[in-house]
């Protein structure tokens, strides 16, 4: 019986010593404790995290858009004011969340005390995971007393992001099933651009700004998209590859003689930018104004290519592989428009909805 009570009290120290870890910056217990867990992020970060997170809050509109198709009950917060176009197809309930602000580096456009009075248990940086952005996340983190986690906001590997955050939030089951659907694009795609020869690749211009005179460059974040459909971006050569978006002048455009434009364009109802390239004196020698080959971009709610650079690009490709080779990538963008919509942003799209959104010039 001495025996039996002497393993009863070691075992009590021993629970209690478990309990009483170093206290993290949100007053919860450190990796040993009971409410909170060690996890490696995406950027290969050891951060410490409580074992049950209920409030997440993203550093930008990118993160914020990718938690609400994860786990919306979840989302503390929007970044910025929401457009009609955004609250359109947000679900009601998530049309009022708070207006906190956006992390720019490690400044912030929003008040850290409203910020912390959400009290969110984690923030999620969505983003590149290079040294620069990763420093900006431990800043944020020492900052704010409440663990960052970084998580890589690249398009051809949104299928591992989701995995790894519906791990994080407890959201296994739906991750997997949006993350399946990536590996299937990415494999899809991948199995008929085998068949394209390099030299028979579309070469492309993305036209961005009120005139149509900037650009992204290739290679990055805001221009992947463009690489995965199997375009050529024209952005290349001469160019500061450590600047994402540029101006260009139209003598650039005219070189680069690019055989279609993309035009991002803000949801702009008048189409500005888009009728000028088709009329202005000034485009007129270029090979995709003269084959009327210029095409908005899809952006309700949010651009399929970029600004943001949001889980929408992943539909963006699809889009803009049947736009630069229909007989190869053959697809009823219909169907996958409204497949997409009704599972990754909880909406039901009617067909003329989504025909709506395939020609926005209509």
């Amino acid at each position: 019986m001495k025996k039996i009570i002497a393993v009863l009290c070691c075992l009590v120290i021993i629970l209690s010593a478990a309990g009483c870890g170093e206290k993290t910056g949100n007053g919860n217990s450190s990796a040993g404790s009971e409410e909170n867990v060690s996890v490696v992020d995406m950027a290969g970060r050891t951060v410490t995290v409580p074992k049950k997170i209920n409030k997440v809050f993203s550093t930008s509109a990118a993160g914020a858009i990718f938690i609400y198709s994860l786990a919306p009950e979840k989302l503390a917060g929007w970044n910025n004011e929401l457009r009609e176009v955004e609250k359109k197809y947000i679900l009601p309930e998530y049309r009022e969340l708070p207006v906190l602000g956006t992390w720019k580096g490690t400044n912030f456009t929003g008040s850290i005390e409203e910020l912390m009075k959400v009290a969110p248990d984690v923030i999620i940086s969505m983003g590149d995971v290079s040294p620069k952005y990763t420093a900006d996340a431990e800043e944020i983190e020492k900052r704010l007393g409440i663990p960052v986690i970084m998580v890589d906001g690249s398009l051809k590997n949104l299928d591992q992001a989701y995995e790894f955050v519906g791990k994080l939030l407890g959201e296994e089951s739906r991750a997997q099933k949006l993350a399946e659907y990536c590996s299937h694009t990415y494999a899809e795609i991948d199995r008929w651009l085998q068949k394209l020869p390099e030299n028979e690749r579309v070469r492309l211009y993305y036209a961005e700004g009120p005139t149509g005179l900037e650009t992204d460059i290739k290679g990055t974040v805001n221009s992947e998209a463009i690489d995965l459909a199997g375009a050529v971006n024209v952005a290349t050569s001469g160019l500061d590859e450590n600047v994402r978006r540029i101006q260009v002048s139209i003598e650039q455009i005219l070189t680069w003689d690019p055989e279609v434009i993309i035009i991002s364009t803000d949801a702009d109802a008048k189409h500005e930018v888009y009728n000028t390239i088709l009329t202005s004196g000034e485009w007129k020698g270029v090979r995709a104004v003269q084959n009327q080959k210029v095409y908005e971009i899809p952006c309700e709610p949010y651009d399929w290519i970029s600004r943001p650079p949001s889980i929408f690009r992943i539909l963006g490709v699809k889009w803009l592989a049947n736009l630069l080779y229909p007989d190869l990538y053959e697809v009823d963008l219909i169907e996958e428009t409204k497949q997409f919509y009704k599972e990754f942003f909880h909406y039901e799209l009617t067909d003329q909805e989504a025909a709506k959104l395939l020609n926005p010039v209509v």
